[in-house]
C-alpha cells in the first residue's frame, strides 16, 4: 500500500499531516468490561517513520487474559515519490502480509474503524471489525486465479450464421 503521507494519516483517521514527536490519541473505558482501549498515531523525531498501535488494558485480568494487549501495530516510512508504504503490519500478533490480499490496506482500514469506534467512546468489538475489514473476500483475493464455471460450449455454425439442413 503506498500513498502520500496526508493520505495515510486520513486512512488512520488523523485527519492531518503529523510533525516530527506529534501523535494523535483515542482513548475509551468500559466499566461493565473493566478495560480501557487506546490508539495512537505517532511520528518519529525525524519525521521518517510513521506508528500506529492499539492496544487494550484490563483493570481486572480473567485467567488467561493478558492485563496489557497490543491488538494493532503498524509502521511506515518513506518510499519513492513522496509516497509511504507501510512496511509492518501485525495484527492479534499476526502478520499475513504474505497470505492476505491487501494485508496492509485492510488492517489500516480496521484501525480506521477502530479509531471511530473510539471517538464515539466505545471499546471496539474487534472480532466483529476484522471480519468486516479484514476478512472480505474480494475478485482476486485469495491471491489464486482459476474460474469456477466451464466454458460454455459454442457451436460454431450458430456463430457464423451457416444454417444447416434442407
Amino acid at each position: 500500500m503506498r500513498a502520500t503521507l496526508k493520505e495515510l494519516t486520513d486512512k488512520l483517521g488523523v485527519g492531518y499531516v503529523l510533525s516530527a514527536y506529534e501523535t494523535c490519541p483515542w482513548s475509551a473505558y468500559d466499566d461493565e468490561q473493566e478495560m480501557s482501549c487506546s490508539a495512537e498515531v505517532r511520528m518519529d523525531s525525524d519525521a521518517e517513520e510513521l506508528e500506529a498501535e492499539l492496544q487494550i488494558m484490563r483493570d481486572d485480568p480473567k485467567e488467561g487474559e493478558k492485563p496489557i494487549e497490543q491488538i494493532y501495530h503498524m509502521t511506515a516510512r518513506p518510499a519513492v515519490s513522496n509516497k509511504w508504504d507501510v512496511k509492518i503490519a501485525i495484527l492479534k500478533g499476526e502478520n499475513k502480509a504474505e497470505t492476505v490480499y491487501g494485508w496492509e490496506e485492510k488492517t489500516v482500514n480496521f484501525f480506521h474503524a477502530c479509531v471511530q469506534e473510539l471517538k464515539m467512546g466505545k471499546i471496539p468489538d474487534f472480532d466483529a471489525i476484522i471480519e468486516k475489514e479484514v476478512n472480505k473476500k474480494e475478485r482476486f483475493g485469495d491471491k489464486a486465479g482459476g474460474g469456477g464455471n466451464k466454458s460454455p460450449k459454442i457451436k460454431p455454425e450458430r456463430v457464423m450464421g451457416i444454417k444447416s439442413g434442407m
